[in-house]
Parts: C-alpha cells; sequence; structure tokens
C-alpha cells in the first residue's frame, strides 16, 4: 500500500534545514574547525542542509573583519573575501523578509517577544539593538520555514527565543497562528546545539569509563580549558580570582561515557570539573569550575585531535552523591 502523504507538512525523510546562530557559528569555529567539519560532513551524509540567516552573516562576517590570524603577505581584504566566500559556499543565506525591519522596531516598542526588555542597568539602547537583530532572525525563521516542506532546527543559545529548551510559548503560538498548528511542529530549537544533532544523528558508540578518563586528561583539554577561562573576556564576575598562569587540576568527570562516529571521527561530550591549585582559591569559596567540552578523537588509536569548551561556570565541590570518575 503506497504511504499516504500530506503534501502541506515537511517530509522529515528529505532532510532538515539546519539553521545556526552567530554564537554557534562561533562556537563550530567556522570555516577551519573541527566542529564545523563534523556539522558540515553529518550534514552531507543525512541530506541536510546548513543555513544562517542573513542578519547572522552579515553580523558574523563584521565581527571578523579585521583577523587576527591571517597568511602572510596578505591583506585584511583578502582574509575578509575568503571568509565571505567560505560562508556563501557552505552555508545556505537565508534573506531577510521584505518590512522585517519596519516591524522589529514596532516590536521592540512594544516589548514582544523576541525583543527583550531594558537591561537593569540601564542600557536601553543596547537592549534596543538586540530586540531589533533577534525579531528580525525570528521573522527570517518563519519566512524560510513557511516557503519551504522540510523541517527546521534552530540552533542557538539565545535566551531572547527560549523557555524551558523550547521555543518560548508566545513564540510558538506565533509560529502557529502563522503556519498552522501541524506545520508549527516542524520548527524547533535546539539550545544544546551540536551536542543535540550528535544526539539526534550520531552514531553512539560504546566507549569504556576507562578510556574517557585518559582522553579528558589529555593535556590538550587541559590547555584549551585554561585558554577559555583565563582569555581576555573571562566567563566569571571581576572578583572570580583566575591568575593568567592559574594551574588547573582536574577533579574528576560526571556522567556516563558516550560517545558519537560521525564519519572517521568520535565525537565525546563530557562534562569535567577542574580544581585551581593554591590556597588563595580554596579560601575564596571558588575554588572548583564545571566545563562542559566536547572532544574530537581519532578512532584508532583513540587520541584527543581538538577540543571545544562548550560552557563553563563556578561549581560546587563535589558531594558524595555527586556522581565524578577521578
Amino acid at each position: 500500500m503506497q504511504r499516504m502523504t500530506d503534501p502541506y507538512l515537511p517530509d522529515t525523510d528529505r532532510g532538515a534545514l539546519i539553521v545556526l546562530d552567530t554564537d554557534r557559528l562561533e562556537l563550530a569555529d567556522f570555516p577551519d574547525g573541527g566542529v564545523f567539519r563534523m556539522l558540515n560532513t553529518m550534514a552531507n551524509l543525512r541530506g541536510h542542509t546548513l543555513a544562517v540567516p542573513q542578519t547572522v552573516a552579515i553580523e558574523y562576517l563584521a565581527r571578523h573583519h579585521v583577523v587576527a590570524r591571517q597568511p602572510a603577505g596578505s591583506s585584511l581584504e583578502d582574509a575578509a573575501r575568503r571568509r565571505r566566500e567560505a560562508l556563501h559556499s557552505s552555508f545556505m543565506i537565508l534573506p531577510t523578509p521584505e518590512g522585517a525591519a519596519a516591524e522589529a522596531l514596532d516590536r521592540v516598542a512594544e516589548r514582544r517577544l523576541p525583543a527583550r526588555a531594558a537591561s537593569v542597568d540601564g542600557d536601553v539602547g543596547k537592549a534596543e539593538a538586540h530586540g531589533i537583530r533577534d525579531t528580525v532572525v525570528w521573522l527570517t525563521l518563519l519566512a524560510a520555514f513557511e516557503d519551504r516542506n522540510q523541517m527546521l532546527w534552530f540552533l542557538s543559545g539565545n535566551q531572547a527565543f527560549a523557555a524551558r529548551g523550547a521555543f518560548h510559548p508566545d513564540l510558538r503560538a506565533e509560529a502557529e497562528q502563522r503556519l498552522g498548528t501541524d506545520r508549527s511542529l516542524f520548527l524547533g530549537l535546539m539550545q544544546d546545539g551540536i551536542p543535540a544533532l550528535l544526539r539526534r544523528w550520531g552514531t553512539k558508540v560504546a566507549i569504556s569509563a576507562q578510556d574517557l578518563d585518559r582522553l579528558v586528561r589529555s593535556d590538550s583539554v587541559a590547555q584549551q580549558v585554561r585558554a577559555v577561562i583565563t582569555g581576555p573576556v573571562r566567563p566569571f564576575a571581576p572578583y572570580f580570582p583566575v591568575p593568567d598562569t592559574g594551574p588547573l587540576a582536574l577533579d574528576g568527570w560526571l556522567g556516563r561515557p558516550l560517545a558519537y562516529q560521525v564519519d572517521d571521527r568520535l565525537w565525546v561530550p563530557s562534562r569535567i570539573r577542574w580544581r585551581f591549585r593554591g590556597d588563595e582559591h580554596t579560601s575564596s569559596g571558588f575554588s572548583v569550575i564545571m566545563t562542559r567540552v566536547l572532544l574530537e578523537v581519532s578512532v584508532e588509536p583513540m587520541l584527543v585531535l581538538g577540543v571545544t569548551v562548550l560552557d563553563h561556570s563556578a561549581a560546587e565541590p563535589p558531594t558524595a552523591r555527586g556522581r565524578c570518575a577521578t
């Protein structure tokens, strides 16, 4: 019997449209990073399409107009041109719908999501700029989905779009009104982004606790974490005592040892605790931090090839109830 299909509903067998926000594009270390290569490989293997809204493309290229690391003898214009060409060849650029900017201004004035209310420090102009940007991105997503018959996943860590890990109910209601209840279900938000894609489309591979322990103890993991937390923009408040040369000691990892294979690489998400050595950190009450990392690992031999720090935060010392391998 031939399977009946609804021509108005997306056919998930045809592949999804995976749309990256600016923060996820940066996290993927486009265009040369291992995470981007993994996303591109996964998209090709599964028949998905990688895309960015036009606003995101403009924002990303503007951020990288001055490139710190460029080939010797190359001009800034050449470096910017290569990055622009790579972006356009690797991603579908979703055009900004006509009238989106004007509508965004109205919605910001009305404080309608995803526009934000003014921040507590009174920085109204910055809040309004973010609101205009986020609203244009949201309207671009709706227009892109309306014109296509495929699943659309939006990868963004931006809290303006989200509530409890999904699109905010107000945005969901708007999508239902514009697209219809059934079709709006195929418009999804992935706040956890890249790890969520791995769980959904990667091939789960069993690894032992001993293998994971050996991987997280790799020098490259500690080096990358140290580079992130002691960088020019630190993730903690100014009173957090992080000296530029502060040594980190592995305090253990939490969770189950899991890995996902994409082509010839293993991708290992892990939560790792770190402790600063030194009495001054212990007395401060901020001696332990928690990081979520994504390790790029060769299959045989199992070696760490790349490290991406997904997020980081101050953490309480492990308790007797905590599950932490050391």
